[in-house]
């Protein structure tokens, strides 16, 4: 039972939050008792008593909409590689390998900024650092627009990589620390569909731009060169940008400040929500007092200096992989790691995969499987100065529409997961999504028709996404506050290790034997499904 006490002439406000309360009803409530005689405290609370003592309504829409497109503006940056494989496959003299380093190169920026930008938003705050990666990511893409050499384009794409890495792991740090936890599970399924927004508007604009003749085009390779699919890299850094303008708005998390013995700004801001929340002015807000619930040994004043960032990094790790935590990591790491390699290594190549059978179904009338259909498109690439390059690269329309199905086709899985994440738990829908994705690759490596791998697509879509909205919400839920954002960006390194080894072998073998990373993926996400089981339930638990 977590309690409010005032020394006022006044009623108490008792804050019912025990997850083992009898009565469901009074779980998160707000109750009034008439304790005029008490001569108690000031106003004292834990943080879960607190936060949800702030209210909830306009300042966590607000907040929801700005870290909800931080995410989408991920979403973009990440799949807009898999939209113009075809098109720069001319313009940089790329070959199936190259495709695959190409779609990597973003996963090992990532790695790197995952872990960097984990631990500077666990020392520095998470607010600077968000903004500070989301501006990293906008500014590496517009310039990558502007390569015109492969290894340039590489290197800002990989520097990209290294702001997208960073702000993925923090921006779910930061938006669940300012929900309680009645309101957590639906709140950071709200987060993740944002993720399906991204991808449907990245398939959009790639639908209306790249096949689009607008830009500056040229015959003469070395002149500069501005085409539409580096105008479609330019507006996909657009979101980002504005993220970072938008964050500048909102407070530090409330649960990092106090993690440092912040323990005045921690208060202003719980007393700031709480006046946008309900109107009233912030000194009606009525804790006086925030008691953490944990003995963090990071707890402290707010400390900038290198020794105690290398300090913290070292301690964070020990914590990482010790105690009870050392089980719930090697899991999380595993199934990290088996999710991301299922899930990019075969979404990132769905804009190829279509372009190819596009191709041959204009002169054939024949059926065949996807991967019969790579193997025979297999071409002789020579050195890079021949017109095997320029080779059927135009896409045509339907390929992106079908692109875009199939982003469309996570709605129903996002609306499920966002109602029901809170009642059948993060267990249930990650083992069931893993389990299901597994089962519909190998289905995707059966069917012979382009309509039915249009629509075997659509379900690996739409099971995959409740797969990644459980297990964000296991990434926050499962690691304390003073480890929290550290802990994402080493599970992330596992994640991103996957989707690396996931592109790279899609782009050597998918032209040679494609059934060996096709059944890669699958025999990945149903073991990842079936290791789930062993993690523990956090559903409708508080914050550690």
């Amino acid at each position: 039972m977590s309690v409010l006490r005032s020394n006022r002439n006044v009623d108490h406000i008792h804050l019912l939050s025990d997850t083992s309360s009898s009565s469901s009803e009074n779980d998160g409530l707000l109750r009034f008792e008439d304790h005029s005689n008490d001569q108690s405290e000031p106003d004292v609370a834990d943080y879960e008593a607190a936060i949800t003592a702030s209210s909830y309504g306009k300042f966590h829409y607000w907040f929801l909409f700005v870290c909800g497109w931080a995410n989408a503006a991920d979403a973009v940056e990440v799949l807009c590689i898999s939209f113009l494989l075809p098109s720069a496959q001319c313009d940089l003299r790329l070959t199936s390998v190259d495709k695959g380093w190409l779609t990597a190169i973003l996963f090992i920026g990532m790695l790197v900024g995952g872990y960097i930008w984990g631990t500077l938003g666990d020392s520095f705050g998470r607010k600077r650092v968000l903004i500070a990666a989301m501006l990293v990511n906008a500014f590496c893409g517009f310039f990558s627009s502007l390569a015109q050499e492969k290894i340039v384009f590489f290197v800002f794409r990989f520097l990209s990589g290294v702001g997208v890495g960073g702000s993925i792991p923090i921006v779910w740090s930061y938006f669940a620390e300012f929900q309680p936890k009645s309101r957590r599970g639906g709140m950071l399924s709200f987060l993740a569909a944002f993720w399906m927004v991204g991808n449907v508007v990245v398939a959009g604009i790639a639908w209306l731009v790249i096949p689009a003749d607008i830009g500056y085009n040229t015959d003469d390779p070395n002149e500069f060169e501005y085409n539409s699919w580096r105008i479609f890299v330019l507006i996909c850094g657009l979101p980002a940008l504005l993220v970072a303008f938008g964050l500048c708005w909102f407070p530090e998390s409330p649960k990092f400040l106090l993690s440092k013995g912040e323990e005045k700004a921690a208060l202003k801001v719980f007393a700031h929500v709480f006046a946008m929340n309900t109107g009233q002015p912030s000194s009606m807000y009525p804790v006086k007092r925030v008691v953490m619930d944990y003995d963090s040994p990071l707890t402290g004043r707010l400390r900038t200096s290198m020794a105690s960032f290398f300090r913290d990094v070292g301690n964070n790790l020990h914590v990482c992989f010790s105690g009870r935590l050392a089980k719930v990591m090697i899991l999380m790491l595993y199934i990290n790691f088996a999710i991301q390699f299922g899930y990019y290594g075969l979404w990132l190549w769905f804009p190829e995969l279509f372009n190819k059978l596009n191709i041959y179904y204009q002169t054939h009338n024949e059926t065949m499987s996807v991967c019969q259909v790579t193997e025979l498109d297999n071409l002789d690439i020579d050195d890079g100065n021949g017109d095997e390059f320029c080779t059927g690269t135009k896409p045509e329309a339907e390929v992106f529409i079908n692109s875009f199905i199939i982003s469309l086709a996570a709605l129903p899985g996002n609306i499920w997961t966002i109602w029901h994440m809170d009642k059948l738990g993060r267990k249930f829908f990650l083992v069931l999504s893993m389990v299901l994705s597994g089962l519909s690759v190998f289905c995707i490596y059966l069917v012979k028709t382009e309509t039915a791998n249009l629509i075997v697509s659509c379900l690996f879509g739409l099971v995959s996404t409740m797969g990644f909205n459980a297990l964000d919400c296991l990434g926050i839920e499962l690691f304390p506050s003073h480890v929290r954002s550290t802990a994402m960006g080493i599970t992330l390194v596992a994640a991103r290790l996957g989707a690396i080894l996931g592109n790279v072998i899609f782009g050597y073998f998918l032209e040679t034997n494609c059934a060996i990373p096709v059944l890669a993926v699958a025999i990945l996400l149903v073991s990842g499904g079936l290791v789930s089981i062993l993690l523990p339930n956090t559903t409708k638990t508080p914050l550690a």
